[in-house]
């Protein structure tokens, strides 16, 4: 299982629009232990910690890059290629990675569905009809995550994000109470629709027979930021969350 000083030891981050620094805006007790940065889109740097700076009088409330010289945080010095506009990064110290495995992903193409032969699985382990299916991420190595919805229990609605590695399936779920047709569900502003093409995996690490994964959910206000753990099938377990306002000015 994963330590609890290394769930502690982790913090968000964005980059400056030249992607030489980032940015951590959670409460960070000792800034200068973080010396890894693993981002989306297959992302590991080094980074060195500079400096914890305050927000700025001319700051539009927003934590954007276009923001970042008046975003309150850590700021951390990115050390060799820069990192890509854009990313949404994990900080963390070099023993959160010892021991572990990073898996890499690709992203499938915006109109791919999940093959039906999945749904008899997942139906048994949720109880439930699926409805829709979509793959957000894919590995050479066979691990596949996807947004999976269910049918609804009266009110209640439910999608999940799905791990599968071989014949095992991680789920998080996403609960919400369906208000009617066109109203909003998950989040603000969906249409009261999940929206598959919205979340992305920053990382999935392998350490024995624990995963840690860590999500970045996009909505019209902004980033929902998260860090599971699993032990084997089953649920992850919440970790780590945080989130930043990025509301169209």
């Amino acid at each position: 299982m994963i330590p609890a000083a290394l769930v502690l030891a982790v913090a968000f981050a964005f980059p400056n629009e030249q992607g030489t620094r980032l940015i951590a805006t959670g409460d960070i007790a000792r800034p200068e232990s973080l010396r890894v940065a693993l981002c989306s889109g297959g992302q590991q740097r080094s980074v060195q910690f500079e400096s914890r700076q305050a927000e700025g009088l001319s700051s539009s409330g927003r934590q954007t890059s276009g923001n970042f010289a008046n975003v309150a945080g850590a700021v951390f010095r990115v050390d060799g290629p820069d990192v890509s506009s854009g990313a949404t990064c994990v900080l963390a110290d070099d023993a959160f990675l010892a021991g572990a495995t990073l898996v890499p992903f690709t992203r499938p193409p915006s109109d791919a569905r999940c093959s039906k032969a999945k749904y008899p699985q997942i139906q048994a382990e949720k109880g439930r009809p699926v409805v829709g299916c979509w793959p957000i991420a894919e590995s050479a190595a066979g691990v596949h995550v996807s947004i999976v919805e269910f049918s609804r229990r009266l009110s209640n609605a439910l999608a999940s994000l799905v791990v599968a590695d071989a014949d095992q399936r991680m789920y998080i779920d996403y609960a919400a109470d369906f208000k009617g047709p066109g109203a909003d569900l998950w989040r603000a502003d969906d249409g009261g629709e999940i929206h598959a093409e919205h979340f992305d995996v920053i990382f999935l690490l392998k350490r024995g027979s624990t995963y840690l994964l860590a999500i970045d959910w996009a909505g019209a206000e902004g980033n929902a930021l998260s860090l599971h753990a699993a032990e084997g099938p089953g649920q992850f377990k919440e970790l780590v969350t945080e989130s930043w306002y990025r509301s169209p000015l």
